[in-house]
Order: C-alpha cells, then structure tokens, then sequence
C-alpha cells in the first residue's frame, strides 16, 4: 500500500475531523459513547504542525506536533488502516519538527499505542494522572540519550 505523508491543508479539515472521532472512538474504548466529537479536532490541534496520511489522494491518518517543545500531541490512524506501516510513516514524518529529545503523553488505558511506541523506540519517562485518567510520559530514545553499557564502564 503506497502512503504519502504530507503538510496539512485546509481541504483536509472535515475528512481529518471524522478520521480523529472514528480513531479515538476505536482506541478509547472505555469511553462513553458520542463523547467524541468533529469540532475536538479543531481544539486538539490549533496552533500545532499537522501531518496527513493519505492512500489514493485520501486521508487515513495524521500526526499534530506541538514544535516548541518537540512534543508529539496526536497521532491518529484509521482503524482500516492499523498496522498497515502508517503510523511508522507519520513518526518518521514528524522527526524534523523535533527540535529537542521529543516527548509524548499516552493514556496507560491504551495498551496498543503504548506498544506501538515502544517498537518505535520510545520509552516511559514518567507516570501521572490527567483529565482524561492515568497517562505515560514517554521520549523518544536516541543515540544521544539512550544508556549504552561500554559508556557505563567508564575508562579501562
């Protein structure tokens, strides 16, 4: 399945808006049902960096990073197209907008997108509890900030 990353446009907004009640409605199954709606879209990425997903000139997933502290706020994929690679696509898009060790916030309840991460090469920083309940912190490991044993060892 061929998948292009691309910068948002404003012809994606009502396509991205179903996509992000559709996705979140999958992902957050314990949620009550209509919770989600078209316009929380809007609100969840104002101001951010939106990356689209698209398959055949259409929409099925989109990232939105929040570029001054290289923090990824959504990724989102349309269950259809769930492990499929486009998620790794939109992370692999979002790399150069990360102008620091990237950092995101994963409900604990939502135990594939932690996984995801995870064999992405993120890892949990930190524990806490949100509006939305408990939630990881996690970064992205890098050369820089991962522990490699030889350097643990110090001087021979």
């Amino acid at each position: 399945m061929q998948v292009i990353v691309r910068d948002f446009v404003e012809a994606d907004r009502e396509a991205l808006r179903k996509l992000f009640v559709v996705s979140r409605d999958a992902a957050f199954s314990w949620a009550t049902v209509g919770v989600h709606r078209l316009e929380d879209f809007d609100a969840c990425t104002a101001g951010e960096r939106i990356l689209v997903a698209e398959h055949s000139y259409h929409p099925i997933g989109f990232a939105s990073v929040w570029q001054d502290d290289s923090f990824l706020h959504n990724l989102f994929v349309h269950p259809r197209h769930q492990g499929l690679g486009v998620g790794t696509k939109l992370l692999a898009g979002c790399d150069k907008y990360f102008s620091s060790t990237p950092t995101l916030k994963c409900l604990k309840a939502n135990e594939r997108a932690k996984r995801f991460y995870q064999s992405q090469g993120w890892r949990i920083r930190s524990e806490a509890d949100g509006p939305e309940g408990p939630y990881v912190l996690m970064e992205k490991a890098s050369p820089n900030n991962s522990l490699d044993p030889n350097l643990l060892r110090g001087p021979a």
